[in-house]
């Protein structure tokens, strides 16, 4: 595993309790606490240096999409921002939240993006909207 993964599986366990398989891009996030009737769920993404053209996919394990975070304006070479994006709520099994990141536009297959890409995942439990 090359240390740029092995920081981005580091800082998963860091942000919040986690596991993270840094090299599929696969994360578990645990909720601070239990839902209640009428919470809902979001997860804020901490963008760093993207190039031109890249853009974040965040899934469920199982494909479910939860949004995908396309920068746009962005002077080279600066971070890109944090990103909150809601979560249904029937992607959280047991307290816990299963997110797959995928770096897409590089010209290759999608790949995990490193922990210069992606700095930071943090999930919050917020008031439903109507």
């Amino acid at each position: 595993m090359g240390s740029s993964l092995a920081a981005f599986a580091l800082l998963a366990l860091l942000v919040l309790p986690a596991c993270a398989s840094a090299a599929s891009g696969e994360v578990m996030l645990a909720l601070p606490r239990p839902l209640k009737a009428g919470e809902a769920v979001t997860v804020v993404v901490e963008v760093g240096v993207l190039q031109r053209g890249h853009e974040i996919v965040v899934t469920t394990p199982s494909g479910q999409q939860i949004g995908t975070i396309s920068p746009f304006g962005i002077r080279s070479g600066q971070a890109a921002g944090s990103y909150a994006l809601p979560v249904p709520v029937e992607a959280v099994k047991d307290g816990k939240l299963s997110l797959r990141l995928r770096l897409t536009g590089t010209g290759g297959p999608p790949r995990a993006p490193t922990d210069q890409e992606v700095k930071s995942l943090k999930v919050s439990i917020t008031p439903a909207t109507p």
